[in-house]
């Protein structure tokens, strides 16, 4: 049943279990957003919540966005739950680092499927939420999609995809008054960048922090950067 006292913006965030996902939680719950965390594990999620102020309505969806009716059927959880969406961020995503002449059709597949389709199938379903509330969508995107890095054909591939899901969102918004952005990240200090670079090859510090991505996802949905609006936006690094 819907919260009919819902009337604070609504955010869905997915990879929320931790990284730039956790954090963008944690921002938005402190400037008053109620929120939906999606990710492929409860319990992440679930530690993601109890960072959050008590008083946060939030919602959790444990989905694996490479499965498209559990796409379909998180955006009608969210609307079941709070009436309402605002924004969507589109920040889970899968790495797998396979050198070219390895990289198969199903690794191919499977990685798009996560990066791309699924944050397609999120934006169809909320189509209609998001242009009662004149939403937002946010990207987060890669480096990888403008200068790919060695070893990853089928993530920078699936990134472009993302940055092109940004420009057609923007074809289709017209007078709908719904904002679309592509934030792309250089090197950020995550669990997967560990996962996949030790400190030898990513020294620490060199990486950007997960807050400092979620502060430029909030400048996008709270409307400090709509001068870019529908285009990729490097974020790379301060020095």
């Amino acid at each position: 049943m819907a919260d009919d006292s819902m009337k604070i913006p609504v955010t869905l965030i997915t990879g929320a279990g931790g990284g730039i996902g956790r954090a963008t939680s944690h921002l938005l719950a402190e400037q008053g957003h109620a929120l939906a965390l999606l990710g492929r594990t409860s319990a992440t999620l679930q530690e993601t919540a109890e960072l959050l102020p008590p008083e946060t309505p939030t919602l959790i969806l444990e989905v694996d966005l490479a499965d498209p009716d559990a796409c379909v059927d998180a955006i009608d959880a969210v609307e079941s739950r709070f009436d309402r969406l605002d924004a969507i961020v589109n920040n889970a995503g899968v790495a797998p680092q396979v050198p070219i002449q390895d990289t198969d059709a199903r690794l191919v597949r499977e990685t798009i499927d996560a990066n791309l389709v699924g944050p397609i199938v999120l934006v169809s379903k909320a189509w209609p939420l998001l242009v009662a509330t004149r939403g937002c969508v946010v990207n987060v995107s890669s480096m990888a999609s403008i200068d790919p890095f060695r070893g990853f054909t089928a993530y920078a591939a699936s990134k472009s995809g993302l940055d092109s899901l940004t420009r057609s969102i923007m074809a289709e918004a017209d007078e709908t008054g719904i904002r679309a952005f592509t934030l792309n990240p250089g090197i950020v200090e995550t669990s997967m960048l560990r996962s996949l670079f030790d400190e030898s090859m990513v020294p620490k510090g060199s990486a950007m922090e997960p807050a400092e991505v979620a502060e430029e996802i909030l400048a996008c949905i709270d409307g400090h950067r709509d001068d870019r609006i529908g285009r990729p936006h490097p974020l790379l690094p301060r020095e």
